[in-house]
């Protein structure tokens, strides 16, 4: 129907928002914030709301949509009276890989070395398969040893910010279900 568009709620210089818009499949258990706006031709844009035609694939929850399990859903676009102004689907997929980047988006191949205060922000990217998927997880991290870096969030659901703590190495561990990446730190004085 073409009235309605559905983006992400991303900053413009954030590089690796995952949120910009579900240009692939949403990777399940993760969220896509839609800011979703109307252009019908010769009226204000009315109240909006969302609702999937298949809540066990794509469910909505206070405005996001949530990727439960695989497969499909139309997500109608309807006013408060429940006239359907336009739809899109979105797919989910489960992640099969798990990669690190910086923020900037430049994907981390190798050990960190990082000195004592200093901040690395690392997010992490999720395939199934060569597809890169679409979505804010909502990761599970964890380190090898204590005191070394500390994992910090910064108010998204899936990129940390490492604080470089005291001298040593410890591996930082991301996982989303059966799905992790891990990558070496080393902390000089």
């Amino acid at each position: 129907m073409r009235q309605a568009t559905m983006v992400g709620q991303c900053s413009k210089d954030d590089a690796t928002c995952s949120r910009k818009a579900p240009l692939a499949p949403l990777a399940i258990g993760s969220r896509f914030y839609p800011e979703v706006s109307t252009e019908i031709t010769g009226t204000t844009t009315p109240n909006l709301r969302l609702e999937s035609a298949e809540p066990g694939v794509i469910a909505v929850e206070q405005g996001a949509l949530v990727a439960k399990a695989a497969g499909t859903s139309a997500v109608l676009i309807s006013t408060d009276d429940g006239s359907v102004v336009d739809f899109v689907h979105v797919w989910a997929a489960p992640v099969t890989e798990i990669t690190l980047a910086r923020r900037d988006g430049e994907r981390i191949t190798g050990a960190l070395g990082l000195a004592v205060g200093e901040d690395i922000t690392l997010v992490p990217s999720l395939f199934n398969g060569a597809q890169k998927l679409a979505g804010a997880p909502d990761t599970t991290w964890s380190l090898s040893g204590e005191g070394v870096v500390t994992v910090l969030r910064d108010g998204s659901s899936d990129r940390r910010r490492l604080r470089a703590r005291a001298p040593g190495r410890t591996t930082v561990t991301v996982a989303l279900g059966d799905a992790k990446a891990s990558i070496d730190v080393e902390v000089v004085p």
